[in-house]
């Protein structure tokens, strides 16, 4: 297999590379590996639609009928009350 080297790497991120390798019981060159992978299984993932979903771990998403409702629930609130504007 060919090598790969990542030149440049602040020395921040180089000693988050080896806490996060450490803290898997891995070696830096295995999680390396692993998040090449993720990242390119992620970016697979969004498509050609051009949405990016890497918030939804952490925000969730809402299903199609949750969006109705959402939507739906908060139609009133674009509505205009005239008498508020005499």
């Amino acid at each position: 297999m060919n090598a790969i080297i990542v030149r440049n790497l602040d020395d921040q991120t180089r000693e988050r590379l080896k806490r996060e390798a450490k803290a898997r019981g891995v070696s830096v060159n295995t999680l390396m590996q692993d998040l090449v992978r993720a990242g390119l299984r992620s970016r697979r993932a969004q498509g050609t639609s051009g949405r990016y979903r890497d918030l939804d771990a952490l925000a969730g998403t809402w299903s199609a009928k949750e969006e109705r409702e959402f939507l739906e629930s908060i139609r009133p609130l674009s509505e205009i009350d005239e008498e508020l504007w005499r």
